[in-house]
């Protein structure tokens, strides 16, 4: 993937999605530099914000925007995924169905625009925080 997009596969960049993969969840910038740290003492944190970036491009990498305005980051799921955010505790539950279908088809024959891609994020309390 990297090659086809004239990319260098880097030790910072093969560093990040390891980090993202064995940890299975969405990751704060915070820790997955220091994770990352862990693995490759010296690495800057613009240099992870630099692989993760291209990452999210390359479509490795997915990122969720939380309330604080802070965002967490995860090995972008396969298929077309939705985010749900817990407010109380940032814990992100990806969701697959898409209610927007109809949607983008309604706003194409209305608008004259083709929507070719649409991004949903929702927020609420998740079951432990409503406890």
């Amino acid at each position: 993937m990297f090659h086809a997009k004239r990319l260098k596969c880097t030790p910072q960049r093969l560093a990040v999605l390891k980090v993202l993969k064995e940890s299975g969840a969405y990751l704060s910038i915070n820790m997955l530099d220091k994770k990352v740290k862990e693995m490759l003492p010296g690495t800057g944190l613009a240099t992870v914000y630099r692989a993760l970036e291209t990452l999210e491009e390359l479509g490795l990498v997915a990122k969720v925007h939380l309330e604080d305005g802070c965002h967490s980051y995860a090995v972008a799921p396969e298929g077309h995924m939705h985010p749900i955010v817990c407010t109380e505790c940032n814990k992100v539950i990806d969701f697959a169905e898409c209610p927007l279908g109809e949607l983008s088809e309604k706003l194409t024959q209305d608008t004259g625009i083709v929507i070719q891609n649409h991004f949903l994020q929702l927020f609420g309390k998740c079951r432990e925080c409503q406890a």
